[in-house]
């Protein structure tokens, strides 16, 4: 699946959304420390709500990582746009 995160700076911390084929989701306990970004949401599918934790590394302006879920892990890459 193809999705987009909108992760920004934010009084002292961050915030973020995560757009996709299911819709909009906030993103939870958000935490960057150097080149590395973990955090949390939970989307609607058709099998119900699933919650997915993301952990990754950024170099320059890509990202990858893994996305842990209750069905298995997954690995994701992205591009900042």
């Amino acid at each position: 699946q193809q999705f987009g995160w909108d992760l920004r700076e934010s009084d002292g911390g961050w915030r973020g959304v995560m757009d996709g084929p299911t819709g909009r989701a906030d993103l939870k306990e958000i935490k960057v420390s150097g080149d590395s970004v973990t955090f949390e949401t939970r989307i609607n599918s058709p099998m119900g709500a699933i919650n997915l934790a993301f952990s990754g590394a950024v170099q320059g302006d890509q990202i990858s990582g893994t996305c842990k879920t209750l069905y298995g892990n997954a690995q994701f890459n992205g591009t900042r746009g």
